[in-house]
């Protein structure tokens, strides 16, 4: 299955470059792991939630994604039968609300774990940068798991 758009938020959120830099230490590591770990777990939740919300309507996920990305760049139209179009607006709808629902749910991560948004995006930084930063977060990972 390929992967969401919105999977991409984490991917972008450790791609990120913050303005400012910031020392991290250990505890803010722990969080950010902890964080990471709630939000591939949250993300992969939504994922399947709206796959499931995709076939229910019939609609094959391939041709969800081709409809979806059309409407990012309106000068190609995917070649799919009418009806298809009309499954798609049909399950927009619902595909937003978990989108939003995973949003919100991404934020109160951060809170749990201690972190902005911002925080989470410096480290992600600072770790993307960092050698010494990468090893202390595989050690962590190997400790709470992946």
């Amino acid at each position: 299955m390929k992967y969401w758009k919105q999977f991409g938020f984490i991917i972008a959120a450790l791609g990120m470059v913050c303005s400012h830099a910031q020392e991290v230490t250990d505890y803010d590591l722990q969080n950010f792991a902890r964080a990471y770990k709630d939000m591939v777990l949250l993300n992969t939740e939504a994922q399947n939630e709206m796959a499931e919300i995709i076939a229910d309507e019939g609609l094959d996920l391939e041709v969800y994604h081709a409809i979806d990305q059309t409407r990012e760049n309106s000068d190609i139209e995917p070649d799919v039968p009418q009806s298809d179009f009309e499954k798609y607006n049909k399950v927009q709808p619902k595909i937003q609300k978990v989108q939003q629902r995973l949003e919100a749910d991404v934020e109160k991560a951060y809170s749990k774990h201690d972190l902005s948004k911002q925080d989470y995006k410096a480290i992600a930084e600072r770790v993307k940068q960092d050698y010494i930063l990468q090893a202390k977060l595989e050690q962590i990972f190997d400790k709470i798991g992946r």
